[in-house]
C-alpha cells in the first residue's frame, strides 16, 4: 500500500513544486548593462531610476503602469529574459513626457540587445550621437525635443530601422542622401523642423515606406512624385515648402489612404 501511495504522490508533488520554483527565479542584467543604465540616466538627466531594485523585476519604478491621468507620460524599461542562467538584456526604453533636460545618451551603444528607444516629449538637446550608428535599433522616436543642427549622415548606417521620428525639433540643412540606405524603414517622420533643399533622389530606395511626413519645413524645388514608394498609405506634405504643380502620378500607390 505504501509503495503505491508513493508512486502516486511523487508526480503530484513535482507538478506543484516545479512552477513555484520557476516563479521564484528572478532574471537579472549583466553588470555592464547596469553600469550602462546608470550612464544613460546621467546623460538624459533622469534622476528617479532606483538601482536598488531589479530593472527587469517588473516593479513600478522601472515598468510603470500607464495612467489615464498622465496619458503623455511613459516610464518603461522592458527586458528580454529568455537567456540561459537567468540572464536578461534590455530590449526597449520608453521615457516619454518626463521633461528630461539632458542629451541623447551615447551610452545607449552599451546595450547590445536594445531595439527600441522612445524619448518623445522631453527637452533633450544636441544631436544624435555617432555611437548609435553601430547599433541594431529598429525604433527611434525623438519627437518634440530640442535637437538641432544637421541630421547626421551616419544615421543612415542603422539599416535595421523600421520607425524613425525626428518630428518637432530644430534640425536644419538638407536631408542627407545617406538616409536612402534605410531600406527597411516603414515610418519616416520629419515634420516640424527647419529642413531645406530638395529631397535626395536616394529616397526612392525606401520602398518599404508606409508613412512619410514632411510637413512644416522649408524644402525647395518641385513636389516629388515618389514613383517607387508603392506601399505608401500616409503622405503628409502641407507647409513643406515644395512647389507645384502636383505630379499626376503622386497617387501611384493604390494603398494611399491619407494625403
Amino acid at each position: 500500500m505504501s509503495a503505491s501511495m508513493f508512486t502516486i504522490l511523487v508526480p503530484i508533488i513535482l507538478s506543484f513544486s516545479y512552477p513555484i520554483f520557476l516563479e521564484a527565479q528572478s532574471g537579472h542584467l549583466p553588470q555592464d548593462e547596469l553600469i550602462a543604465l546608470k550612464e544613460i540616466a546621467n546623460q538624459v538627466g533622469k534622476k528617479d531610476w532606483d538601482f536598488s531594485l531589479n530593472p527587469c523585476g517588473n516593479n513600478s519604478n522601472w515598468l510603470a503602469p500607464q495612467s489615464l491621468d498622465t496619458p503623455l507620460y511613459t516610464n518603461n524599461l522592458t527586458c528580454d529574459c529568455n537567456f540561459p542562467a537567468g540572464i536578461c538584456h534590455v530590449l526597449r526604453i520608453n521615457l516619454k513626457g518626463q521633461d528630461l533636460q539632458g542629451v541623447l545618451p551615447p551610452a545607449l551603444v552599451k546595450l547590445p540587445f536594445l531595439k527600441t528607444i522612445d524619448l518623445a516629449r522631453n527637452y533633450l538637446s544636441g544631436t544624435i550621437p555617432p555611437e548609435w550608428a553601430s547599433m541594431k535599433l529598429e525604433f527611434i522616436s525623438l519627437t518634440v525635443n530640442r535637437l538641432s543642427g544637421p541630421i547626421p549622415k551616419y544615421l543612415g548606417n542603422i539599416t535595421s530601422l523600421t520607425y524613425l521620428s525626428l518630428e518637432n525639433n530644430m534640425f536644419t540643412g538638407s536631408v542627407p542622401p545617406e538616409l536612402g540606405k534605410l531600406v527597411n524603414l516603414q515610418h519616416f517622420i520629419l515634420s516640424g523642423n527647419y529642413l531645406t533643399g530638395e529631397l535626395p533622389k536616394e529616397f526612392n530606395a525606401l520602398t518599404e515606406l508606409i508613412e512619410l511626413r514632411l510637413s512644416n519645413n522649408n524644402f525647395t524645388g518641385k513636389l516629388p512624385s515618389f514613383p517607387s514608394l508603392k506601399n505608401l498609405q500616409i503622405l503628409e506634405l502641407q507647409a513643406s515648402g515644395f512647389e507645384g504643380p502636383i505630379p499626376q502620378n503622386i497617387s501611384v500607390s493604390t494603398s494611399l489612404r491619407e494625403l
